[in-house]
């Protein structure tokens, strides 16, 4: 195993809430050193972006955390010392924010010019850029919540798909500008939108209405009326253990293996089955049949007999469950040991692999703001004094200052 990718590179983060801080995750845990940036109040109940709970845990592993006052003269100073040593600049404040703070890209970019500047906003550049957004207005603004949910029902989905997706995009332009700055030694602004992240993610929704000049409608709605792309069976089902079942057959090989498996072979020998728009007509039928053989089996049952015969099904679980429960997540290397709080834990990786190096957790989420203030202090040449002083003015926080 070689090193991180990332290791050599130097990374601040002003991040809050999810964006942000999942930005400076994926680039933590690709090995760079990452600052967490927080403010004087951080950890506070009141203080929403920087609260510890469990997604600050799970977002801010791999980082170093210092507390600075960057309204104040000296606060300011401490930051811009931090830039100038930095390869990547990660904020996701409110629009304006950093230009107020006098930390905005034009200054910084003089202050180093080799500097990739990642911002994370509502909306990319057009009318709306200097609004505020967040993850489930995104989801509605944008048709998302419109096709996840039943009609007249528009629905977020389960997990903040919109910031985490904007920082993951947004990070794919970090790496494209790093490997630019190696050609032409200049950095160069990069932001994300999270508007623009859901309008990416429901595009192939706007390409069907274009395509077939009907308006879209919820995907619980084309179920209903029967249009299923062409699947015969996608479809959640209940087991004898009162545990459900998602079960796919989507091609010719899965029916004719599914078949004798779920005792279908008078449906097998039917030629009106043969392919996935027959069988698709007779989804009610073919469905009743798979929901009868589930009700006499439960659902590990189904699994263990699905998955000798080669046909697409998954277990539903819940995040918890998941994690207990399932052999894969369970197996080596599909979590990380972590530090929550006061409590050993395990979370997900960044979901890929490499065969030149592995993941793994250097650095727990600081529990206590301000954890690595008075080390990150001597890297930019203040004494110990130094960091006392600015503690005794509310300048820095951190253990042992006060």
């Amino acid at each position: 195993m070689s090193g991180l990718p990332l290791e050599g590179i130097r990374v601040v983060e002003m991040g809050q809430i999810v964006a942000g801080p999942t930005a400076g995750l994926l680039l933590g845990d690709m090995g760079a050193d990452v600052i967490k940036v927080e403010p004087p109040d951080a950890g506070k109940e009141s203080r929403m972006g920087n609260r510890r709970n469990g997604p600050f845990y799970y977002f801010n592993r791999n980082k170093r955390g210092i507390v600075i006052d960057l309204a104040s003269a000296e606060g300011r100073e401490i930051a811009l010392r931090l830039i100038e040593r930095a390869d990547v600049l990660i904020e996701n404040l409110a629009p304006g924010s950093m230009d107020r703070l006098g930390l905005g890209y034009a200054k910084m970019r003089e202050v180093n010019p080799r500097l990739i500047y990642c911002s994370l906003k509502g909306y990319l550049k057009g009318p709306y850029a200097a609004r505020p957004l967040m993850d489930e207005p995104g989801q509605m603004a944008s048709g998302l919540a419109f096709m996840t949910g039943p009609p007249g029902q528009p629905m977020r989905a389960g997990a903040s798909v919109v910031d985490m997706g904007a920082a993951s995009y947004a990070v794919i332009g970090v790496m494209a500008a790093l490997m630019q700055r190696e050609k032409t030694g200049k950095g160069q602004l990069v932001t994300g939108g999270l508007f623009e992240t859901a309008l990416w993610y429901v595009g192939q929704h706007m390409a069907t209405a274009q395509f077939t000049g009907e308006a879209s409608q919820p995907m619980r709605a084309q179920r209903h009326a029967g249009k299923r792309n062409g699947t015969a069976i996608y479809d959640l089902f209940t087991c004898s253990d009162d545990r459900k079942v998602f079960i796919g057959i989507v091609s010719d090989g899965q029916w004719r293996r599914i078949c004798p498996v779920f005792g279908m072979e008078d449906l097998a020998a039917d030629p009106a089955y043969d392919h996935n728009p027959g069988r698709a007509e007779r989804h009610d039928i073919l469905k009743k049949r798979i929901e009868d053989v589930c009700a006499h089996h439960t659902r590990d049952e189904i699994v263990a007999m699905l998955d000798a015969a080669d046909v697409c099904v998954a277990p539903l679980h819940s995040p918890s469950s998941v994690l207990e429960e399932d052999p894969h997540v369970n197996a080596a290397g599909r979590t990380l040991p972590v530090q929550i709080g006061d409590k050993a834990g395990r979370l997900p990786p960044i979901p890929y692999e490499s065969d030149a190096y592995s993941f793994s957790v250097r650095h727990s989420a600081p529990k206590e703001p301000g954890r690595d203030t008075v080390e990150i202090l001597r890297e930019l040449g203040y004494s110990d004094a130094d960091a006392r002083a600015f503690a005794g003015k509310g300048v820095v926080r951190g253990p042992g200052l006060g």
